[in-house]
């Protein structure tokens, strides 16, 4: 039994070395370097049309040079969790989209990733098409470890009609008046809002997120912060007792064990009244139609919010500097002008590189985009987002708790202090 589990394991490890070998070799001997990318915008994802004509672009232009591999995860949280368990096996694909949610740290503590500032430096060109502050969220300790591919300011989505039903004539100013309307749209026999309690409980935690960051300048510093330990402060008690109230009284039934499909359906088939989402869901909308677009609008969150823009980017997880420097070559490409260009004319994006301007021509094809542009600019309070500036440990234990939360089984004290708890284990 011993002598075959020796041999065995020497047959793995010369076929690891055999692997590792060929992904070496195929720069060494001229040929094209391959490099592994995983992403998740595939399928139905809203980005997938416009991910499949940058990976088509670019191996037309790298043919004989550089040769994508990639791994396509459909599924936000599927995708996450895969990651998750490539960065503690330490086998990082060279390419991974982070898609805003906090990959970095994790892999920056695993030393998986690749320090992107030299090629920064040497790439003024490059270096020059990204805004200060996407520069400066994807970078730890004064070192660039991830390339910004898009803007994501999320705001949220009404449905006019059913506003006009229950007698509101426009978005809610401050967060008292938003709690009145959820009272005024309940009374109209409309459910107000969509909701979620899994899967980080994205839908949920945008209305937590966004209270957290406007109901004071101490807890706007607070939302703004990397990698907070402590959440029992007054303001964030108080955004979850809101935020219970809402799964309480004023959400689907199936808002409690839901995911973010449950709530996104519920909205596109006017079942609530309320979405709090990305720009990225515009094109969910341009699916149902004309009419089905024209009844939607968009506004800040209350005292003024929004989310900032800013999100993490595409990693580099090669173990080589010729995977790196392939890996860099398609940074590159992803996020020159004409590739962003396409980005917003797609699927709604907001392209990272700043040198690109929306044309005219699009946002008359996409008034909800434009308005999302506007009220960019008309915000008074900005914050990041959780699942980009949390502990992935926190964001996961949002699964666990959110449901509690919901069922009324946790007080909102007893919320913020798993979340501490949580954290406190970093």
């Amino acid at each position: 039994m011993k002598k075959l589990l020796a041999v065995l394991l020497c047959l793995v490890m010369v076929l690891s070395m055999a692997t590792a070998c060929g992904s070496k070799e195929d720069a060494a001997e001229g040929g094209p370097v391959t490099i592994r990318l995983a992403t998740f915008q595939v399928g139905v994802n809203s980005s997938a049309p416009w991910f499949s004509s940058v990976i088509e672009a670019f191996n037309a232009e790298y043919e004989g040079r550089i040769k994508l591999n990639i791994e396509e995860i459909p599924g936000d949280q599927a995708y996450v969790d895969k990651m998750k368990t490539y960065i503690s096996m330490k086998d990082m694909p060279d390419l991974v989209f982070t898609g805003g949610y906090n990959l970095m740290d994790d892999a920056l503590a695993a030393n998986a990733i690749v320090d992107l500032t030299p090629y920064f430096e040497a790439d003024q060109e490059f270096a020059s098409r990204f805004f200060d502050d996407d520069i400066e969220y994807n970078s730890r300790d004064g070192k660039i470890y991830a390339m910004p591919v898009e803007r994501q300011p999320v705001t949220y989505f009404y449905n006019k009609a059913l506003f006009e039903k229950a007698g509101i004539t426009a978005p809610a100013k401050t967060w008292d008046e938003f709690m009145q309307q959820l009272e005024q749209l309940k009374a109209s026999g409309t459910t107000p809002v969509s909701m979620d309690t899994l899967d980080s409980a994205w839908l949920s935690s945008l209305w937590l997120n966004s209270m957290v960051g406007t109901l004071s300048p101490e807890s706007n510093a607070w939302m703004n912060q990397a990698m907070p330990k402590d959440y029992n402060s007054p303001d964030f008690i108080k955004s979850v007792d809101m935020v219970q109230k809402m799964l309480l009284n004023y959400t689907t039934k199936d808002a409690l064990g839901g995911k973010y499909e449950n709530g996104a359906n519920n909205f596109l088939n006017g079942n609530t009244a309320m979405i709090a989402n990305g720009p990225w869901m515009i094109s969910d909308f341009q699916a149902k139609g004309d009419d089905f677009v024209a009844n939607i609008g968009t506004a800040l969150y209350p005292e003024g919010g929004i989310f900032s823009g800013s999100m993490p980017g595409y990693l580099v997880g090669s173990k080589d500097k010729a995977h790196a420097d392939a890996a860099v070559e398609f940074l590159k490409f992803i996020s020159n002008e004409d590739m962003q260009g396409k980005m917003a004319e797609m699927y709604s994006a907001i392209p990272a590189n700043k040198n690109v301007e929306i044309s005219q021509e699009v946002i008359d094809q996409n008034p909800l985009l434009g308005e999302i542009i506007k009220l960019q600019s008309e915000a008074t309070t900005v914050y990041g987002n959780y699942q980009s500036l949390w502990y992935s440990n926190v964001v996961t234990e949002l699964d666990r708790q959110y449901p509690l939360l919901a069922a009324g089984n946790l007080t909102p004290e007893q919320f913020a202090q798993a979340l501490t708890d949580a954290a406190n284990k970093n």
